[in-house]
């Protein structure tokens, strides 16, 4: 039966009718699966998906673009400071891997494309913003480390143009972000340490006005709520002198939690040359669960973002915004706990 579909349509190109007629449904129906699969359920998706490989349709994506006025492209500038890759960013090129890598194919799946770009010396996030939006290059943006007050979504929302953040976004603009729910996942690490008998807590944080830096302390200070100390560093020789001075404490720390795995590792050398052993006299944790931290003598423990996942839900939100849906809530994703042989 199979077979003779096939020479059916064997000298005509195969059409969304077609495949809706196999598949049982409307042709809305599969316009929906491959254009906004958000919209309908996980088997229908399914059905309509083995009805287009069994007639081996591909969606002409050059009429659909022209005839819907869309480019098929969401933008997904970077904005990247000179030192974005020294060695006080570590693991930040396998952060936007994992990321550009979970878009480029949540995207490909609907017959979208990824446009990454950077604005030049000198200028703006928002310039590029402005030139993206002019020459109709794309449909919607992502944007990155969204802030409170953040003139980008500020600027994207005045021109009503259609964009999703991995970041919240203010109150009174369109909720249509993702984050990792820092406060439950660096929570769910404290919980882990108090079941293993820690309780005199060393806090290692980030000197930054980022959210996520206050969130995950937030998590923290929920499990212990009277630490050791809580510290905060923009350099990491600052923190090696300052893991190895609690050391001559009459009441030594017996865990450290850092809140990203570069300041954990640094942690580990620094007690390592003290004659610690990292996993038995103290613990150590991360957070990010970059490549790295499986592959160290002593294997951190560390909450892993699911790059994969977070930006197929951005890419979804995306498609949401395009279509001009009504405003849903944020979406928060739980980073997991991932659990090795420094605690």
């Amino acid at each position: 039966m199979a077979n003779e579909r096939k020479k059916t349509l064997v000298h005509r190109r195969t059409t969304v009718a077609d495949v809706a007629r196999l598949a049982g449904v409307s042709a809305m129906t599969v316009s929906n699966v491959l254009n906004a699969p958000h919209r309908v359920s996980d088997q229908t998706v399914r059905t309509v998906q083995a009805a287009i490989d069994e007639l081996g349709y591909t969606p002409n994506h050059a009429a659909r673009a022209l005839s819907s006025g869309r480019s098929q492209v969401i933008g997904l500038p970077l904005y990247l400071e000179d030192d974005a890759f020294s060695d006080q960013n570590p693991g930040l090129g396998g952060f936007l891997h994992g990321l550009l890598g979970g878009l480029v194919k949540a995207a490909a799946t609907s017959g979208y494309g990824v446009h990454v770009t950077t604005p030049t010396e000198g200028a703006t996030e928002i310039a590029l913003y402005e030139k993206l939006i002019a020459a109709r290059q794309v449909d919607a943006i992502v944007v990155l480390e969204t802030m409170p007050r953040d003139p980008r979504l500020e600027f994207l929302s005045s021109r009503g143009f259609p964009f999703v953040a991995f970041g919240r976004t203010g109150p009174i603009q369109r909720q249509c972000w993702v984050d990792v729910d820092n406060v439950a996942s660096m929570a769910a690490i404290g919980r882990h340490l108090q079941s293993t008998g820690r309780t005199r807590a060393v806090y290692l944080g980030t000197k930054s006005s980022l959210p996520w830096v206050h969130q995950r302390e937030e998590g923290f200070l929920q499990e212990f709520s009277s630490p050791h100390s809580t510290q905060s560093f923009d350099d990491l020789d600052a923190v090696a002198a300052y893991v190895a001075s609690t050391l001559d404490c009459d009441n030594p720390p017996d865990t450290y939690v850092a809140d990203n795995d570069a300041f954990a590792v640094v942690a580990m050398r620094a007690l390592q040359r003290r004659g610690v052993k990292v996993g038995q006299d103290v613990a150590v944790t991360g957070f990010n669960d970059f490549p790295f931290a499986s592959m160290l003598d002593t294997p951190l423990t560390t909450a892993r973002i699911p790059l994969r996942d977070i930006a197929g839900c951005l890419f979804s939100r995306a498609l949401r915004e395009i279509s001009g849906e009504p405003d849903q809530p944020g979406q928060l994703v739980i980073a997991p706990l991932v659990v090795r042989s420094s605690a």
